[in-house]
């Protein structure tokens, strides 16, 4: 994958299972991201699979912050490690809030940040910087793949985890 080549003809979109399969992270995020230090360092739920549809389509060609899928530890880290670029202040009650997804154009250079706040409030914040969040996305995936390609070698049977069994994982520590 070329870090730099934001742009792919005939993309692919998700299938509705896949789709279906990222929904409860959209649903689960805050609590993903409240327990992070858990399930960092398991493979199986650090390569679980999202397909987040961060793409922006005009004239046939198809334009993506990240190719689909994305990974779920790979996602997450990358918010976490760069706050001036995915954190947002809830205009509710001023807390940090982070996305669960990201998409926009990088015509205008914008992008909408989606997430929850845990006062309850759920919404976006535009922002501009399309291909430096793209850029650091990528570069994220990119550092993973060797980690990855490692975990298939010693579990080449293995399926990767779902977000719900992620969730039932953190319920029961």
């Amino acid at each position: 994958m070329d870090k730099n080549n934001f742009f792919k003809k005939d993309a692919q979109r998700p299938t509705e299972e896949q789709r279906l399969l990222t929904k409860p992270f959209y649903r689960n995020a805050n609590t993903i991201y409240q327990h992070f230090n858990d399930w960092k360092d398991m493979d199986r739920f650090y390569f679980i699979p999202l397909y987040l549809e961060m793409t922006y389509s005009i004239n046939g060609i198809v334009s993506e912050l990240a190719p689909d899928p994305v990974w779920l530890g790979s996602f997450v880290c990358c918010v976490m490690e760069h706050p001036e670029l995915f954190h947002y202040q809830c205009p509710k009650c001023g807390k940090m809030v982070l996305p669960y997804r990201f998409a926009g154009s990088p015509l205008s250079g914008r992008v909408d940040l989606e997430g929850y706040c845990e006062c309850g409030w759920k919404g976006s914040e535009t922002v501009s910087g399309w291909f430096k969040r793209g850029e650091v996305l990528r570069e994220r995936l990119a550092a993973d793949r060797f980690r990855n390609r490692k975990y298939k070698l010693l579990h080449n049977k293995a399926e990767p985890a779902t977000v719900e069994e992620l969730l039932q994982f953190l319920v029961g520590k």
